[in-house]
């Protein structure tokens, strides 16, 4: 298989077998990626570089599955660049963060991500079709993940309360159901819309156990679509 321009400038000087060998190309993402950034939790260092991301993606872009970009997977959305889900999903890591509900979890690459740390995972996925890939991927990889096709907006009421929320996309505000479905110690994790069409991660958490102001933490900055189905409506408080 031969690379074009546009595909050998994704991979930098990687031999052409990257394109091909998805085992190694893990390998590339992690090492060339993810452990450079400030990586350093070895669980997740292993999950990534087992989970097979290729099986995400359309056949088309099986190619740049494992490349530093966001690849599309259809209906708007993508499957988020290696580096943004590492350093959301690293954000998340504590253990009293249990029980978690994936909102827009696509074809299920985060939901076995979280599911593979210990996590009780629940996906929401508004389309059916993206749905049935994330489904099926997760019957393979991550057995125990509870898929349910739904409006983003409104959450998945009948499993909250959740110890995270984690948005996987970038939003402009925050849903109305977070703060109706969040745990009282429990904490939101995603991309937060900022100037000149980019985003920063966030973690935000309620000021006490019973509070709808919550304390926003930036974490970096980054470039996520905007999660679909989701719209500015919430009255929370920052």
């Amino acid at each position: 298989m031969t690379a074009d321009c546009s595909t050998t400038s994704l991979l930098g000087n990687r031999p052409q077998f990257y394109l091909n060998d998805f085992a190694q190309a893990r390998d590339y993402m992690v090492d060339d990626q993810l452990r450079p950034s400030e990586i350093t939790d070895p669980q997740l260092l292993k999950i990534m570089r087992t989970l097979p991301r290729e099986e995400c993606v359309p056949t088309v872009q099986q190619a740049i599955a494992y490349a530093d970009v966001n690849v599309p997977i259809g209906e708007k959305r993508v499957l988020a660049q290696p580096l943004i889900t590492a350093r959301l999903v690293q954000a998340s890591l504590s253990e009293s963060l249990k029980k978690t509900l994936i909102v827009g979890a696509g074809a299920g690459y985060t939901a076995a991500i979280f599911a593979h740390l210990g996590k009780n995972v629940t996906a929401l996925e508004s389309d059916p079709t993206l749905a049935e890939i994330g489904e099926r991927f997760c019957q393979r990889h991550a057995p125990s993940v509870t898929w349910v096709v739904g409006n983003l907006k409104d959450g998945h009421p009948s499993n909250a309360p959740y110890d995270l929320i984690y948005l996987d996309g970038t939003v402009f505000d925050m849903p109305q159901f977070c703060d109706e479905q969040l745990s009282d110690k429990g904490a939101i994790v995603g991309m937060w819309a900022t100037t000149h069409g980019m985003a920063s991660g966030f973690q935000a958490y309620r000021e006490n156990r019973s509070s709808t102001i919550f304390t926003k933490t930036f974490l970096f900055d980054g470039f996520l679509p905007p999660l679909q189905g989701l719209s500015p409506t919430s009255s929370f408080q920052f």
